[in-house]
């Protein structure tokens, strides 16, 4: 009895073990083949890279300079009201990098409305916040706005009812409805938004973070009443999400899920958004990949980069990418809307530390604005 018991704890121990070695095989050469398959997708996008920058004078030219805001223009956040400040108002942690990073967002967001008013002198016009979420930006720009002289709204536009709610609480003792109105519809049904634009009110749209396609629907609602707009999107990759068949876009109430399922590209828009860019994948970079999933791979690059590397690398790589996406935007604006455009950067927003920094910039009738907007390293009048 005693002899079988050890015979049957042996047979189990071996088997124990093969299969312990057939699992760590299995394990390593999975582990192999997913180190190939990044191995090949990082050498696809380095192709890609490569071919789009060595003949591209358009892109070669291309510098992305930091929006140098004078001392006059800034922003006391101390002498403000608590509830126009991001940190304060928006519940970001004093001192935190998030905060400070939103402070300089909304700063950049509201020289450059102020620039684009001081030129045009409107008699009245309407901001909308495009994807405004919880509102840290509209909430500033609204606020800020009684020193201008000129009859300013702010539209705060989100899919999120949730959001926006939580933007009402926060404004409704120091902002009337007369200065900032919340409505929620999708960032695609254009008309209805821009139903909501008091007569003899020119417009400017903004938006900050909205996510994917929602950054480009931003745009079209600007180029749809030829409107100036200033845009930092991120999370290019949710651009290629494809939107269900029952959409949103004529919808007036959402489920919670619906501002991310809204990240994708409506009806009207195509990627590349170019005709530059669309050339340049047709004609060069990665022989045996169709257009669309060159692009594919460029938004996805641009969003998180392909790991693993280190991270200088995915940052250098990512920011290369992203520059590509930027542009590709700003050219469709420019070829086919007669946008004057500008791409820049908002300060203390190093893109191989933080990747959603750009700032594109855009409107008709606007190039001296645009040209004269200080740069940082740049002296100051």
């Amino acid at each position: 009895m005693l002899h079988s018991l050890v015979f049957f704890f042996v047979v189990a121990t071996y088997q124990q073990q093969r299969s312990s070695l057939h699992e760590t095989s299995n394990g390593a050469e999975e582990q192999s083949r997913w180190q190939r398959r990044t191995e090949k997708r990082r050498q696809r996008t380095e192709e890609l890279l490569n071919s789009i920058e060595l003949q591209s004078e358009k892109l070669n030219n291309l510098k992305i300079p930091t929006l140098s805001i004078p001392q006059s223009s800034a922003i006391d956040w101390d002498e403000i009201d608590p509830e126009l400040d991001p940190i304060r108002g928006g519940k970001l942690r004093q001192g935190s990098q998030r905060g400070l990073r939103k402070r300089a967002q909304v700063e950049a967001f509201h020289f450059v409305v102020s620039a684009i008013l001081n030129a045009q002198s409107p008699s009245g016009v309407t901001i909308i916040d495009a994807g405004c979420g919880a509102g840290n930006l509209g909430v500033s720009l609204a606020g800020l706005s009684y020193s201008s002289g000129i009859n300013i709204k702010v539209l705060a536009v989100d899919v999120n009812e949730h959001a926006l709610a939580r933007l009402s609480n926060r404004v409704e003792a120091i902002l009337s409805p007369e200065k900032l109105e919340t409505f929620c519809a999708d960032l695609a049904n254009y008309d209805l938004i821009l139903s909501k634009i008091p007569p003899n009110h020119s417009v400017i749209v903004v938006s900050l973070h909205a996510c994917g396609a929602a950054s480009d629907m931003a745009m079209n609602l600007a180029i749809r009443c030829n409107a100036p707009f200033i845009l930092c999107p991120c999370c290019t990759a949710k651009s290629l999400t494809k939107r269900s068949p029952s959409n949103t876009e004529k919808r007036t109430t959402f489920d919670l899920s619906a501002s991310f399922q809204r990240s994708g590209a409506s009806a009207d828009i195509e990627y590349p958004r170019s005709k530059w860019l669309m050339g340049k994948l047709h004609d060069t970079g990665v022989v045996d990949m169709a257009t669309e999933d060159k692009y594919t791979l460029l938004a996805k690059v641009a969003d998180i980069g392909i790991g693993p590397q280190t991270l200088s690398q995915q940052r250098q790589q990512q920011a290369r990418a992203k520059k590509i996406v930027e542009l590709d935007r700003l050219l469709a604006a420019s070829e086919g809307h007669g946008y004057d455009v500008r791409l820049m950067r908002i300060r203390d927003h190093d893109p191989l530390v933080y990747s959603k920094g750009d700032l594109l910039i855009g409107g008709k009738d606007v190039a001296e604005t645009l040209v004269n907007l200080p740069e940082e390293g740049e002296e100051i009048q």
